[in-house]
Parts: C-alpha cells; sequence; structure tokens
C-alpha cells in the first residue's frame, strides 16, 4: 500500500488535472478547506484500488463521469475529550462519536440494527457493530479491536489502514446499481477513536441508476494494513426509517447561461437529500469552472438555521452541459415550514483557477447569487 505522503501528491498532481468539471466537487470542497484551516482531520474516500487523501487548500477530486466525495458533518473533538464521552453510557458506540448529527440520531432513536458480523486475522477482529438505511445512505459503523497478545503492532489507525474495499448487494457488485459507466464509490469518515470509522456509500437513483432494496445483505471485503488476509463481512440492511418527506419538482431559476433545477428534496431523521439538476446553454461543465464560476449552495431552515454539508455524489457525460447531483446535509432539528436554497459562486484568488480567497475568519469567501435563491415549502405533517 502507497504511503500517505504518496498518495496525497498524486491526488495533488490529478486534482490540477482534472479539477472544475463539477459543481459537487467545489460544493464540498468549502467544508474541507475550512477544517484543514482550523488543523482538524477530515474524511477520506475509500475507492478501489486506491486511497483519497486530502491536503489544506486542495479542491476535491474530480471526472466528467462521476464525482464522489464526503467531508464529516460537524468537527471532531479532541482524543482526550472523545475518551471521556466514551466514559459516558451509550456514547462509546461509533455513531454516537461520528461528528455527524444524522448518525447520532439514528443512534438515540434506535433508526439502526446491529448487524453481529465480524471477522478475525493475525489476532485482530474488525466487526461492524450498527448500520442504518434511510433511503437515501447507507451508513455501517465498523470497529476494530486486537484479541490475541501476539496480534500485530499496527501504528495506524483503522481507517489509515483499511484498504482494498469491496462491496456487493445481495451477491451482485454495487455497481450493478449505478447508470451505464459510472461507479458508485464508499465514503470514509473518521471518528475520534483509532479503531473507529463510519462507511457510507449511496445510490443514484435520481441519476438513472436502480435504488436499492429495501432489505439487502450486504457483503463488505477489505485488508488492514500489517495484518495477513482478507477481512469479510456479511451485512443484513434493511429500511430503517418510513414516511419520509418527498417534494418534487421543488422549483428553478435561471441566471444568464445558467438554469438550476431542484428536482427532489428528501427529508428523513436522518438525512437531507437535495438533488438538483444544472444547466448550461452554450458551454460544458467543464468550461463553466474553467472560467471561475464554480457554484455550490448553502441551505437553511424558515428560521435561518443553516445545515451542516455532508457528502454529495453526482455525473455528468464528458463534455456534457447538464450536470445531476445529490447533495447530502445534516437532518433538521424540527420540520420546517420552508428551506431556502442559496446558491453561490466561490472567490477565486487573482490569476488562479483552484486556489480560493479566504476571509479574515479563515473560511472561504463566497458570493451568493439572489437570482438563483429558491425557498421551497415543506408539507405540514399529517395528523
Amino acid at each position: 500500500m502507497e504511503n500517505r505522503a504518496a498518495i496525497e501528491d498524486e491526488n495533488l498532481r490529478q486534482i490540477e488535472k482534472m479539477i472544475r468539471d463539477t459543481p459537487a466537487e467545489i460544493n464540498l470542497t468549502r467544508a474541507v478547506i475550512e477544517r484543514y484551516e482550523h488543523n482538524k482531520p477530515v474524511s477520506e474516500r475509500i475507492a478501489p484500488p486506491r486511497r483519497q487523501a486530502w491536503r489544506k487548500a486542495v479542491a476535491a477530486v474530480a471526472a466528467a463521469i462521476l464525482i464522489l466525495i464526503a467531508v464529516t458533518g460537524t468537527g471532531l473533538i479532541s482524543p482526550a475529550a472523545a475518551e471521556a464521552l466514551k466514559q459516558i453510557p451509550g456514547m462509546g458506540r461509533v455513531f454516537q462519536l461520528a461528528g455527524d448529527l444524522g448518525l447520532r440520531v439514528a443512534d438515540e432513536r434506535g433508526l439502526y440494527n446491529d448487524p453481529g458480523s465480524s471477522d478475525t486475522h493475525d489476532g485482530m477482529t474488525v466487526a461492524a457493530t450498527a448500520v442504518t438505511f434511510d433511503g437515501t445512505r447507507v451508513s455501517i459503523g465498523i470497529e476494530g479491536e486486537a484479541v490475541e497478545s501476539g496480534a500485530s503492532l499496527r501504528t495506524e489507525s483503522l481507517l489509515e489502514g483499511m484498504n482494498d474495499v469491496e462491496l456487493s448487494i445481495d451477491g451482485l457488485p454495487l455497481s450493478t446499481y449505478a447508470p451505464d459507466g459510472i461507479g458508485i464509490g464508499p465514503f470514509i469518515f473518521p471518528v475520534p477513536d483509532s479503531d473507529k470509522l463510519v462507511l457510507e456509500f449511496a445510490d443514484l437513483r435520481n441519476q438513472g441508476g436502480q435504488a436499492f432494496p429495501q432489505h439487502f445483505n450486504l457483503a463488505l471485503s477489505f485488508k488492514v494494513t500489517g495484518i495477513t488476509g482478507q477481512f469479510m463481512l456479511n451485512i443484513p440492511v434493511e429500511l430503517n426509517t418510513y414516511n419520509n418527506v418527498v417534494i418534487t419538482s421543488a422549483g428553478s431559476r435561471n441566471y444568464g447561461s445558467l438554469q438550476l433545477q431542484v428536482d427532489k428534496v428528501e427529508l428523513t431523521p436522518v438525512t437531507t437529500n437535495i438533488t438538483t439538476r444544472l444547466e448550461l446553454e452554450g458551454m460544458t461543465v467543464s468550461e463553466l469552472y474553467s472560467s471561475r464560476n464554480t457554484i455550490g449552495y448553502d441551505v437553511f431552515d424558515d428560521q435561518g438555521n443553516q445545515l451542516q454539508l455532508l457528502s454529495g455524489n453526482g455525473s455528468s457525460a464528458t463534455g456534457g452541459s447538464v450536470l445531476i447531483m445529490d447533495t447530502r446535509f445534516e437532518p433538521f432539528a424540527a420540520r420546517p415550514q420552508s428551506i431556502t436554497i442559496k446558491p453561490y459562486h466561490y472567490v477565486y484568488k487573482t490569476d488562479s483557477t483552484n486556489e480560493f480567497q479566504l476571509g479574515e475568519d479563515g473560511h472561504v469567501k463566497v458570493e451568493y447569487i439572489p437570482e438563483l435563491e429558491m425557498t421551497v415549502p415543506v408539507p405540514a405533517a399529517a395528523e
């Protein structure tokens, strides 16, 4: 397995080559950069055959065919604080430790199952201890533990050592559920415990793929650096939330040569998923970002509370002028009467197409685009 520095250097070279291909990458880059500005760790995505790592002021890796990026929902806490939290009943569980409000809600409301699946190699046991599926994303809590005194000593965290990740649903590759020519790669999120992590993936049903079944068996295989053998976990997955709020044809706006349409808004107790369609006139998606007009958006409830970004994936044909994107945010604390989507442009450094200006607070500067702003009414809950 390549060392971390080598992987990062290779990523930087690829980023320079592939940046600006879709707005998804920029939409998520903002949170990545902010975490690096505060010297905090960020999540990594694992997609065979290699793991992606991130550096300060790096825009996310993008491809014209597919982009898959993720950032943690909230800032991670210090190791000392994490250790103290683990002493509180329930707080040692993976979903409680994860920097993701939706997973904490799943844990607190019992919207998850314990798969009871584990595997042991060289005295190290890795187990799937929690899985939740809300119809928009599948999240799995994974824990590692050395169970024998003769187990190999590892200096890396479980996240750092995990590699060659492969997934299948009911015996079929995960890509079976994706549109032709597009893959589905898992995200891997760190938690403030070196031997715990959250592995997550989402279907592409809003982008021409198939929806995952409500019940299925997930086969997860992977290797861990320094451990001989392939770990295999068989994880039963079932839909844990029902009666999710789904709003279709939520609205569209035009601005110059851009048309932004909100195709769908899905509200679950675990996730807010927003599907957007960006259509360009007279230019391709790549050309849009080459012109330093990268677009992202923030989401607010009717009280002005901003949702934290979680992850996103999208697709656009090579040379295409249409990008369909699913972006996942944390759930709303309470059902709002409406949500507001505020698109923006990033502010770039002079003479740069992939470096952003930072404000005094260390955050990336953005300029909102009022012409593309949309407020979507949320239907009241049934009595």
